[in-house]
């Protein structure tokens, strides 16, 4: 495993929702290494992302890498900056690191439930 990296297990599990599984750390305290999260994959089908979203991307160096990071800003173009929940500013390897992701790269929205 990356250090730095939500890297995730993937598993659709229907035509809009799909299960992950976080590995790593950085976005702790949020979530934490090993957790299972839903996945909306529907979710911007008709919506816009918008900061403080939390969603499931490609890692735009590494196309076979998905990450789990929070939308912490937008700019004119589209283009998104991600950000890992930890505040340790080494254990998040996000969009301080690979630049911004394009909206394409974003597969869908994260489901937050009551733990």
């Amino acid at each position: 495993m990356c250090p730095g990296f939500v890297l995730v297990d993937y598993m659709k599990t229907s035509n809009d929702l799909c299960y992950v599984t976080i590995k790593g750390d950085s976005m702790w305290p949020t979530f934490t290494d090993g957790e299972e999260l839903v996945c909306d994959l529907s979710s911007y089908e008709k919506n816009n992302p918008k900061i403080g979203d939390i969603v499931l991307s490609i890692h735009p160096l590494k196309p076979s890498v998905m990450v789990v990071k929070r939308i912490s800003g937008i700019d004119a173009e589209g283009r998104i900056f991600l950000k890992g929940d930890n505040p340790d500013p080494i254990a998040s390897t996000d969009s301080h690191a690979f630049g911004m992701v394009e909206r394409r790269q974003i597969i869908g929205r994260i489901v937050i439930s009551d733990k």
